[in-house]
């Protein structure tokens, strides 16, 4: 008699729960996109003030502490324990950068999700943030350099 195994459903893992992945190439350089990353696009991403680069340092809203830097390789990654506002639990939020011949590419990955729902919900969310970043970046003028004549 054979044993039928169930597959495990995509974003299930056995130590981190439901978990994400999303990436995407941009059109810059990853010393200007870290730049970016950490000055302007995490702390709106987040909701929170700013993101430090130094492990154990809080990420705070306001007065409120929505969590702590718990990985960092400047230029590369920023790893968070993170309470997102819409939900009521932490999670493991990370962000990497890697250069790419066009660019580079920004990766999301975020775990300890609930379940299947919220994990659905939170990769259209950051799917949709990262095309948006991709046709923002897209869509700004190169900075020139040109010496006048």
């Amino acid at each position: 008699m054979q044993t039928e195994i169930s597959p495990t459903p995509v974003g299930l893992t056995r130590d981190a729960g439901w978990q994400l992945g999303v990436s995407r190439t941009v059109a810059a350089p990853a010393s200007d996109v870290w730049r970016r990353l950490l000055g302007e696009w995490l702390p709106q991403w987040l909701g929170v003030e700013s993101v430090p680069q130094m492990v154990g340092a809080p990420v705070r809203d306001g007065a409120r502490i929505r969590g702590r830097v718990v990985g960092c390789h400047v230029g590369r990654r920023v790893r968070l324990r993170w309470t997102p506002v819409t939900l009521d639990h932490e999670t493991v939020f990370q962000v990497t950068l890697q250069e790419a011949a066009t660019g580079t590419t920004i990766g999301i990955h975020q775990e300890r999700l609930l379940g299947a729902a919220e994990r659905q919900g939170l990769l259209e969310h950051w799917t949709s943030t990262l095309d948006g970043l991709v046709d923002s970046i897209a869509g700004e003028s190169p900075i020139r350099h040109d010496l006048p004549n």
